[in-house]
C-alpha cells in the first residue's frame, strides 16, 4: 500500500530557482548543509497528504477529483517570502512562501479536504499555508536571518518565469520511502477548470 499526497507540481524553471535559494542559503549559513535539503524532482506545493492508503481508494480518490477539482479556474501562483518554521530561533523547516496566489490554492485545499471528507477521510484541522518547504531539519535548529535575506534575493532577482507558475492541475502522488529519500511517483494528474 502506497503513502500517497495530492499536491501542485513545479515546472523546472521554479525548481531551478529553488535550488538557487538553496545554494544562497548554504552560502552564508553552511551549517544546514548536513540537514534534509528536499531533491529537485521532489519539490512541490502539498494541497493534503493521505497517509498510507490502499490501490482501490486512490482510485476512489482520484475519481472523486475528477468530479470536483475541475469547477476551480486555473490561477497563477508566485513564490516569495522564505520562512523559517515554527521560528528562526528554533526552526524545523525552512520553506518559501506563496506572494501570490495562496489564497486561491487554499482554496484550493480546502475542495479536495471537503471532497476526501465525503471518502471518509478524516478532515485536516490545521491551517492551510500555501507553500513549498526547501528543508527539514533532523533536530530544531537557530536560522541566520541574512541567510534567509540571501533566498529573498534570489526570488526578488528572479523573473516571471523562474518564481511563478500556472497551476493548472493537482497531481495525487504516490511516495516510496529509500534510503537517499524519498521517491514521488505521479499516478493521476486532474485539471483545474479553463
Amino acid at each position: 500500500m502506497p503513502r500517497a499526497f495530492i499536491g501542485i507540481g513545479l515546472p523546472r524553471s521554479v525548481r531551478s530557482t529553488m535550488l538557487l535559494c538553496r545554494e544562497a542559503y548554504l552560502s552564508v549559513d553552511p551549517e544546514w548543509r548536513g540537514e534534509k535539503w528536499v531533491a529537485e524532482d521532489n519539490l512541490h506545493v502539498t494541497l493534503r497528504f493521505l497517509g498510507t492508503v490502499e490501490d482501490a481508494s486512490c482510485d476512489r480518490v482520484t475519481e472523486a477529483l475528477r468530479a470536483t477539482v475541475p469547477a476551480i479556474e486555473r490561477y497563477r501562483m508566485r513564490l516569495g517570502a522564505p520562512r523559517a518554521v515554527p521560528r528562526p530561533r528554533a526552526a524545523s523547516l525552512l520553506w518559501v512562501e506563496a506572494a501570490s496566489g495562496g489564497p486561491e490554492t487554499a482554496d484550493l485545499a480546502a475542495v479536495i479536504s471537503e471532497t476526501l471528507a465525503a471518502l471518509g477521510f478524516e478532515r485536516d484541522t490545521r491551517a492551510f499555508k500555501t507553500h513549498v518547504t526547501l528543508c527539514r531539519a533532523r533536530h530544531l535548529r537557530r536560522v541566520s536571518v541574512p541567510a534567509l535575506d540571501a533566498i529573498e534575493h534570489v526570488l526578488d532577482r528572479s523573473d516571471e518565469r523562474a518564481a511563478s507558475l500556472s497551476v493548472r492541475e493537482v497531481t495525487l502522488y504516490s511516495s516510496t520511502l529509500t534510503p537517499r529519500g524519498p521517491v514521488y511517483e505521479e499516478l493521476a494528474v486532474i485539471p483545474l477548470g479553463e
